[in-house]
């Protein structure tokens, strides 16, 4: 009969070493699915895998029987769903597959890396388990980084993007404008939010001279405001909105104020209209978005209703 010599600090930080790599391998999961849990759920489902493969070691230096059973992947499968489930119950079919197949892929390639690395820098006969789990975790840590940036940039493309609307002398125009937290620029006359436009999407509602002033004071030209005495219909409309960005202070867009501004279906008037800023060059190189719109202007779009979800309202709920 073969006798094995336990060590039981050993053990135990192999233990704690695993129960932190299924943790985290949960917790990575849940992140890049954007699945609700809590720290208690997250625990009880790394206890679950610590206790398999506490039961594991132990059958393996005989202590226990089942040793086969243990490593039977259908058991191994159980056990991983009995994990999920902890952590993410209730769950629909689809979500936990989805959250599965996270947990497994993220689970192999940190497993193996974390393998590869035990056996690479350690004797064959004696791998570094702790320098294995460490990269393990660093691997996990890393993929859930990565999804999640996948993850959140999906965020900014449908959330933090909404359809605007400009009306104005009885042109419409509409274009998608990117919510910008960093836009606190305020009209000087009326103290208003200021949409910023690229020149390019206005021009089938400016009039040609508008828009040669406001080439002309992007260009520092003395005589811009001269231009702007001169107008007639659009005196009253247009404004000079101060600005500083990087490499520039003290500057002035030309902006204007327009007929009507909607903000997905909600017609922003009185108190909430915006004045428009004109802004010379392209705001996106990719135009996927042609306007900023600064986030106080979508709160006050955006109605909620009971149960916590924010919708845009229909034409029926506002003033035309």
């Amino acid at each position: 009969m073969v006798e094995y010599t336990l060590y039981i600090d050993v053990w135990l930080l192999r233990l704690g070493c695993n129960f932190i790599f299924e943790y985290l391998l949960l917790w990575a999961t849940a992140t890049i699915t954007r699945s609700q849990t809590t720290t208690l759920r997250l625990t009880l489902g790394s206890l679950i895998g610590t206790i398999h493969y506490l039961l594991y070691l132990a059958a393996s230096v005989g202590l226990i029987p089942m040793y086969g059973l243990l490593r039977f992947f259908p058991v191994v499968l159980l056990v991983s769903a009995a994990m999920l489930l902890v952590v993410f119950y209730p769950i629909s079919w689809r979500r936990l597959l989805t959250a599965a197949g996270y947990f497994y892929v993220i689970g192999f390639i940190a497993a193996g890396m974390g393998l590869a690395s035990a056996y690479l820098f350690a004797p064959a006969d004696a791998p570094a388990f702790t320098l294995g789990t460490v990269v393990a975790i660093l691997a996990i840590l890393l993929m859930a980084e990565l999804g999640w940036g996948i993850v959140h940039e999906r965020v900014v493309r449908t959330i933090y993007r909404v359809p605007v609307e400009i009306a104005c002398d009885g042109q419409r125009i509409k274009m998608t404008a990117l919510v910008d937290t960093g836009n606190h620029l305020k009209d000087p006359l009326n103290r208003q939010s200021v949409i910023v436009v690229d020149a390019e999407a206005l021009q089938s509602v400016l009039p040609p001279e508008v828009m040669s002033i406001m080439v002309a004071l992007e260009r520092g030209d003395p005589q811009a405001l001269e231009q702007l005495t001169e107008l007639q219909a659009w005196r009253t409309r247009l404004r000079l909105i101060p600005f500083n960005s990087i490499g520039r202070t003290n500057g002035l867009m030309l902006g204007f104020r327009p007929d009507e501004v909607r903000i997905g279906n909600r017609s922003l008037l009185g108190d909430f209209q915006p004045t428009v800023a004109i802004h010379p060059y392209h705001l996106d190189p990719h135009g996927e978005y042609s306007a900023l719109v600064p986030p106080y202007l979508v709160e006050n779009s955006l109605q909620v209703v009971e149960g916590g979800e924010a919708y845009a309202p229909t034409s029926s709920d506002v003033r035309p």
